[in-house]
């Protein structure tokens, strides 16, 4: 008996232990307050101080207030016109404030050749790139230091899904990078490759086989320019039902494809598309004449919005956050995707009927059409594309408070015409909540808004 209490104590202790150990793991996080000043003592005040993930932009009297974790933290310093500043910054556990000088030097051209591709993979993936493959490269660990030191950036896989192309080339012309390339998580087998020679970002598909990401020749050939901007074609599932899609909208609605208005709606959609994943990618817009508030994303690059919403918003920056988010339905393949998951069962058989010409399978597609018009998308993909319209819409140059102002209007709009009860679909988020989570992501957006002005001022 004695034993077994033995025993038993000493498994509490470990637990216990490790318990303790597992807390002991996260930092104490101390507000510090401060003030940056230059090599006279005089204020800086428009230089903004990172560590981690956050960051604190200086007053015009130099002053700044941060959040970061105690202990031993390497701080980067950016003032507009100035190279990067490390800064080591010990912390205590309690608030404290602190002087920071600024070392005011000039940034200094990099020596050495430039290299064709800077490669942001991730290492767990295996591909076929060599030192044979035809072009020179560095990764994004070999880089890192140098877009520390040079460019003030942290997080180099991050921070390509935020800088606008402007930021990007001057980041290339920093680090002495012809293109950056990387993988979007949200678009299976497509490289994203941005050009620092045309400011553009492209987007070209890649073979797997073995676990082999097959990305030397499509890199090979793009350096090259054999293979640069081609226009991208949907294929498959997307490419049928793109065949239906216009067919389908004007059985439903008189559509207007040409005009003023739709004019407008290319030139703000331009740019938001062109840093969007799939910036090759055909686009058709059409003004839906009827008497509903929505707008729809469709297969294959079909984006339509009604003529009451169009009318509701007041300016260029809340038509960009509907189009961006309407896009990013379109990017990130969205109708694919809950098609495949919907009904998994009978993929095998509507590639069936695709393969063999089966003219039942026209049927097929005009419902899943039919589907997305009547039930809308997923909760999540929604949420998805609120985010990702946020990050189109910064990136392309429009104020992101554009979005919360028409997610804003949507919420009156809504209580309006239901009175509260209920929202624009049971697919849909609640409004207040995509507002929250819009506001949460604000703070993101303006961090690596700084950057992509710090990164235009060297």
């Amino acid at each position: 008996m004695f034993m077994r209490m033995r025993k038993h104590w000493i498994v509490l202790l470990v637990m216990l232990a490790l318990l303790v150990a597992g807390c002991s793991q996260a930092p104490k996080i101390v507000r510090v307050a401060g003030t940056i000043v230059n090599r006279h003592g005089r204020p800086v005040s428009n230089g903004a101080l990172i560590i981690g993930s956050s960051m604190a932009e200086t007053s015009k009297a130099g002053h700044f207030t941060i959040s970061a974790p105690a202990g031993d933290n390497k701080a980067v310093l950016l003032v507009q016109g100035y190279r990067p500043q490390i800064v080591p910054l010990t912390l205590g556990e309690e608030s404290q404030t602190v002087t920071i000088t600024a070392e005011l030097d000039k940034p200094s051209r990099r020596s050495g050749s430039t290299v064709d591709y800077l490669l942001l993979l991730d290492s767990l993936y295996k591909t076929d790139i060599s030192n044979e493959s035809g072009f020179t490269y560095l990764t994004g660990a070999e880089m890192k230091e140098a877009a520390l030191v040079h460019a003030g950036i942290v997080d180099l896989e991050t921070a390509v899904q935020y800088l606008s192309p402007a930021a990007m080339k001057r980041l290339c012309e920093l680090l002495r990078i012809r293109h950056i390339v990387w993988i979007q998580k949200d678009l299976d087998k497509h490289l994203q490759i941005f050009s620092a020679n045309s400011g553009r970002i492209t987007s070209i598909p890649f073979e797997e086989s073995r676990g082999v990401r097959k990305l030397a020749a499509p890199l090979a050939s793009f350096s090259k320019g054999t293979r640069q901007f081609a226009e991208e074609k949907p294929r498959g599932i997307e490419a049928n039902l793109a065949k239906e899609v216009r067919a389908y909208m004007e059985q439903l609605y008189d559509v207007t494809y040409t005009g003023r208005d739709i004019r407008r709606i290319k030139r703000i959609a331009e740019p938001v598309i062109a840093v969007s994943e799939r910036p090759n990618l055909q686009f058709t817009f059409g003004i839906l004449e009827t008497s509903e508030y929505n707008a729809y994303a469709l297969p294959g690059g079909y984006i339509y919005i009604t003529r009451p919403l169009l009318e509701m918003l007041d300016s260029d920056d809340e038509l960009a956050a509907v189009l961006a988010h309407e896009s990013a339905h379109i990017t990130h393949v969205h109708a694919i995707k809950s098609y495949e998951r919907q009904v998994a069962l009978t993929v095998a058989g509507i590639f069936l009927a695709v393969a063999t010409g089966d003219a039942e399978s026209s049927f097929d597609f005009v419902r899943i059409i039919g589907n997305i018009i009547t039930e809308g998308y997923s909760k999540e993909q929604e949420y998805d594309a609120d985010l990702t319209g946020l990050r189109y819409i910064s990136r392309a140059g429009y104020d992101p408070e554009g979005m919360v102002s028409l997610l804003t209007k949507l919420q009156d709009l809504e209580y309006r015409l239901t009175g509260g009860r209920r929202g624009y679909s049971r697919t849909h988020p609640a409004t207040q909540n995509r507002i929250k989570q819009v506001k949460a992501e604000l703070s993101t957006i303006e961090y690596y808004q700084f950057l992509d002005q710090y990164l235009l001022s060297l």
